[in-house]
């Protein structure tokens, strides 16, 4: 998968999941942009692969609505094959993951007084171009 097909994935994943979402509600980009992978054995250095990244604020919920808008959003991202991953996660977030192709999804905001809630889709780590590049021969490394 190239970098370009992981991002229109989490923008379909996106669009599937806002599909027929209660009313009222404000929907506005919060993040868009990918961001670098790191080296399983130097985490402080990046590998070459990205993770790309789609997420949304959803605000104007009616706070006696948030119970309603948050499992609508749940059971939509459940009906894409996705899993909830409850392993330490807050009362305040709900972390999903499609163990088919290892995307992620999240809800954040879950109780917020605000009228806001901040869905996201994650991308697992790829090559930009899809593959990994060729490595150097060691002559070449010097």
């Amino acid at each position: 998968m190239t970098q370009a097909q992981a991002k229109q994935q989490t923008v379909d994943y996106m669009g599937q999941a806002l599909a027929e979402l209660p009313q009222p509600v404000t929907t506005a980009s919060e993040r868009e942009d990918g961001t670098n992978c790191f080296k399983n054995d130097a985490p402080s250095e990046y590998d070459g692969r990205v993770v790309e990244v789609t997420e949304k604020r959803l605000s104007g919920i009616p706070v006696d609505r948030q119970a309603e808008y948050v499992e609508h959003l749940r059971s939509r991202i459940e009906s894409m094959g996705f899993q909830r991953d409850d392993s330490g996660a807050l009362r305040t977030s709900a972390h999903f993951t499609n163990p088919t192709n290892k995307f992620a999804g999240s809800i954040d905001g879950i109780g917020s007084s605000y009228g806001t809630l901040v869905i996201g889709f994650f991308s697992p780590c790829v090559w930009p171009n899809g593959t990994k590049p060729p490595q150097p021969a060691a002559s070449e490394r010097r």
